[in-house]
């Protein structure tokens, strides 16, 4: 229940409640073997959240976990909504800030505004393809015509062949659009990862925590396109990409066939690879050109992925599914 926002040591005083109703404080305390003041703290904040109640005569009475835990799920997934709502009227201010600080410095080589659309997609395009890591994007919405979707379907899945980790954030109404699911669904078979964002975001994207290319989505003007190289406003970028994946849904689930697994992404395999032959993290956060906390961050995800609790047991399973 830690993601409910329940402590441990609370989940298990709820959890004897349960299975021993009647119990008081003294027998709480004897089983669980706290002290009954730590005991009486757990049943304020129980209360506080509403998974008990005090009878007539004080003693604590546990209410239906159908009940109370659906509640504290719902007003969990309200303060994500509130946050992510937060986090993505943040992204509408960035242009316009951007945009203050190239003019207050005179104009600056690392932050360049585009003229036009046209130069937009040829830009993209390059930084696509001198892309070596990872490539991360935010489509908000109205995706390319039909010529301009294949030019992009091109492009990503050759970067995905050149095992360039894509991720992307897309809003779930382009799955109504045929055309577009199909699209998403292709580049999910072929190891992107694609989750599905709610509210108005800006088009964003970033290749290697390098270089970004921003555009309003509120504004087509000649001002509403920037090319970012200056790092602390990429890094800025990447923190709200990251924010907004973290709570994001994952559209696999959504795409793909009940049963079918995503594959393994071309870079995943070779973070598995390293990590199977180097001694050391900065060994192979070398060998792939990352820095060591990305290379770690891979790991991790990898260890939950494959439901492995070390590295010896991922590489097992890695090699049970035929990944290495």
């Amino acid at each position: 229940m830690k993601t409910l926002g329940i402590l441990s040591l609370d989940e298990d005083v709820y959890r004897t409640l349960l299975e021993q109703p009647g119990s008081g404080t003294s027998d709480l305390s004897a089983c669980l073997g706290m002290d009954e003041a730590s005991v009486r703290a757990s049943l304020e904040r129980l209360s506080l959240h509403g998974m008990i109640s005090f009878g007539e005569h004080g003693e604590p009475q546990a209410v239906d976990p159908g009940i109370s835990i659906a509640r504290l799920a719902e007003e969990r997934l309200k303060r994500l909504q509130d946050e992510q709502r937060e986090v993505l009227s943040s992204s509408h201010l960035f242009l316009h800030q951007a945009l203050q600080w190239w003019r207050k410095e005179g104009g600056n080589d690392h932050v360049e505004p585009l003229a036009d659309c046209e130069p937009l997609h040829s830009r993209a395009d390059e930084l696509i393809f001198f892309a070596r890591h990872e490539v991360l994007t935010m489509q908000p919405n109205d995706f390319a015509a039909a010529e301009g979707l294949a030019g992009t379907r091109e492009s990503d899945l050759r970067c995905l062949r050149r095992g360039i980790a894509l991720r992307a954030l897309v809003p779930r109404q382009a799955l109504e659009d045929t055309t577009t699911a199909a699209y998403l669904t292709e580049l999910i078979e072929n190891g992107a990862r694609i989750r599905f964002l709610s509210g108005s975001f800006e088009r964003v994207l970033i290749t290697d925590s390098s270089a970004a290319l921003v555009q309003s989505a509120h504004n087509s003007t000649s001002e509403s396109a920037l090319l970012i190289r200056e790092d602390g406003l990429v890094r800025t970028l990447q923190s709200l990409f990251d924010h907004c994946w973290s709570s994001a849904a994952d559209a696999a689930s959504v795409l793909l066939p009940a049963g079918t697994e995503s594959p393994c992404d071309a870079f995943q395999l070779r973070v598995l690879e390293a990590m199977t032959h180097a001694d050391k993290d900065e060994v192979g956060a070398r060998e792939l050109g990352i820095s060591v906390r990305t290379y770690r961050g891979h790991i991790a995800r990898l260890l939950k992925r494959l439901d492995a609790a070390t590295r010896v047991q991922a590489a097992l399973h890695a090699r049970d599914r035929g990944w290495i």
